[in-house]
């Protein structure tokens, strides 16, 4: 089943790659049936750059898109045929970062930013990443100017409340039916990030806060089974969404997953790789794996 996030008159290119027309603020298919109350989610692979951000960025396309998690989303498209939700976003994290605090607002790139909506800038905020990005890979910047807080809110408005509603619906829908929900947060990481030695992939639970034990040690184990280097928390533990949503007291748990994407793309060309049948189909054996733990769980 097929959800869209509200858009008028909107549709894909032909390749149904790049969005023809502004996209809704997701795209949500669901297994036809539900027995597990696994999400899966990917907030950083969308590739839809609106003109209002690229006739004020100084950079052009291609370089906006270093910031991609690009293929995520293709990486899982099995999932809704394996018995999880997959929440995908066509809007691209450098236009609004859906894994930040609505609250992380940038002062150096936003005027007219409200006193009350003044903080002490977290780290992410002050390397640039906040939930209005003002810099893409290392540290370059995209902007020519500022922005408006006007413009930053209408971002907000449009793509991040509507995204996180989602979630939360999918979440409280979940525990409702089953008794519990997973929420998979879906990422990759350049290979020059992924750690030392080089890691496949890294696993966040943020040190074991949010989700229960078992997801993490079924991940770890079935990946480790296809000879892939894993990693647990280092140097990746869990974002503003693991954080928000992992609350396993709560009975909802959330697990972050980086993939290296050297596993499965050419990071400076933007393409993927002979491997990335090979790495998706691994990927889908994982949400396959997670998808008959959770049942078993919400069988009990």
């Amino acid at each position: 089943m097929r959800e869209w996030g509200t858009a008028t008159g909107y549709q894909r290119d032909e390749a149904g790659d790049v969005p023809a027309s502004r996209p809704p603020a997701y795209r949500l298919l669901r297994p036809i049936s539900d027995k597990a109350g696994v999400i899966v989610c990917c907030p950083h692979s969308g590739r839809f750059y609106p003109e209002d951000l690229l006739g004020a960025s100084k950079l052009d396309r291609l370089a906006l898109r270093r910031s991609e998690d690009a293929f995520v989303d293709e990486l899982f498209a099995a999932s809704p045929g394996l018995g999880a939700s997959l929440l995908m976003t066509d809007f691209a994290r450098a236009y609004v970062d859906l894994n930040r605090g609505p609250e992380e607002l940038d002062p150096e790139l936003i005027d007219g930013l409200p006193q009350s909506d003044r903080r002490v800038p977290s780290p992410r905020v002050l390397a640039g990443l906040g939930v209005i990005p003002r810099t893409v890979g290392d540290g370059v910047e995209i902007y020519a100017g500022r922005l408006s807080f006007e413009a930053a809110q209408a971002r907000l408005s449009e793509v991040y409340a509507p995204w996180h509603r989602a979630i939360e619906g999918l979440i409280d829908g979940a525990k409702q039916a089953l008794g519990h929900a997973v929420v998979l947060d879906c990422h990759s990481m350049p290979a020059s990030a992924s750690g030392s030695p080089d890691n496949d992939i890294v696993l966040g639970d943020r040190f074991g806060a949010s989700c229960a034990p078992v997801y993490m040690a079924e991940a770890f184990s079935y990946l480790r089974s296809k000879g892939l280097r894993v990693a647990r928390n280092n140097p990746y533990a869990g974002g503003y969404a693991t954080e928000r949503y992992g609350k396993p007291a709560l009975n909802q748990h959330s697990l972050q997953i980086e993939i290296n994407r050297s596993l499965y793309m050419v990071e400076g060309a933007m393409s993927k790789r002979a491997a990335f049948a090979q790495v998706s189909e691994v990927l889908a054996g994982l949400v396959m794996r997670l998808v008959a733990v959770a049942e078993a769980k919400a069988a009990r």
